[in-house]
């Protein structure tokens, strides 16, 4: 390792050449996760030539400045689980429940899952399931359901309600969750549903970050566990602005029919 000392206004124009090149990161990451030259995409990026490049590689390996937190990772691709991903789907669900709260591989809470066969049920009675994935693998998933149970709290409206929002652990805090919560919404729009409406547990610490997505508490109730803490279920609701276009809707996850509740 060796050390220099690049002067303040170095530093900002090695953070400003960084500016809009997210897709190259991306790039990056999709070539270092399979191993192979990722160098080749700082090409034209300003002061690469100061590193000299190792054996096999296009270029040095300058990555100075640039946001690897937020954009060094794969492409996330949201659509619609085949029935035949339904186990994918069920290990992500069970996985997410074993792990949520700091304590890996341990809850206090129930942690029953449905199985592989009873969402693949699920999934020919027209639930939906918004599988993620990077680089083909799937790493969170979120069920979208047509329902009017609730709709006291949705204007009195039929409302989407989303559930089992569950990410792997290892992809957490990337947008992932954020991104399957914005592709539900759209899908809720583009069957021209107003309200979108979710459970949760407030011990588990999600319903902040569910209201800086817009989403308002509308009920708390207490349920208690014969083999579990007694805990609160929270009923939040968000109301969608009308005559929204769906950005980008997952292949297949629109239908002709309601799904169940109607």
């Amino acid at each position: 390792m060796s050390v220099t000392h690049p002067s303040p206004q170095k530093v900002r124009a090695l953070v400003r050449r960084w500016e809009g090149q997210e897709h190259r990161l991306r790039r990056i990451a999709r070539d270092l996760r399979a191993g192979r030259d990722w160098t080749v995409h700082l090409l034209d990026l300003p002061h690469v030539e100061e590193i000299p490049p190792t054996a096999g590689e296009m270029l040095g390996r300058d990555l100075r400045g640039a946001d690897l937190h937020r954009w060094l990772r794969p492409e996330v691709e949201v659509s619609v689980a085949r029935e035949d991903e339904a186990p994918r789907v069920a290990a992500i669900s069970l996985e997410a429940l074993r792990n949520n709260t700091p304590l890996p591989d341990v809850s206090p809470f129930p942690v029953e899952v449905e199985g592989a066969g009873e969402i693949a049920l699920a999934i020919r009675r027209e639930e939906r399931f918004l599988l993620a994935k990077c680089d083909q693998e799937p790493v969170g998933v979120i069920r979208c359901s047509r329902r009017v149970e609730l709709q006291e709290y949705a204007g009195r409206e039929p409302y989407l309600e989303v559930s089992g929002l569950a990410v792997l652990a290892r992809w957490r805090r990337s947008g992932i969750g954020a991104r399957l919560l914005e592709t539900a919404e759209e899908l809720a729009a583009g069957e021209g549903l107003l309200h979108v409406l979710l459970r949760t547990m407030r011990e588990v610490g999600l319903v902040p970050w569910y209201e800086a997505k817009g989403y308002e508490v509308k009920h708390v109730r207490q349920l208690a566990y014969p083999d579990a803490p007694t805990c609160l279920d929270v009923v939040m609701a968000k109301k969608l602005p009308s005559g929204g276009a769906p950005r980008h809707m997952p292949q297949h996850a629109r239908h002709d029919h309601p799904g169940p509740g109607f």
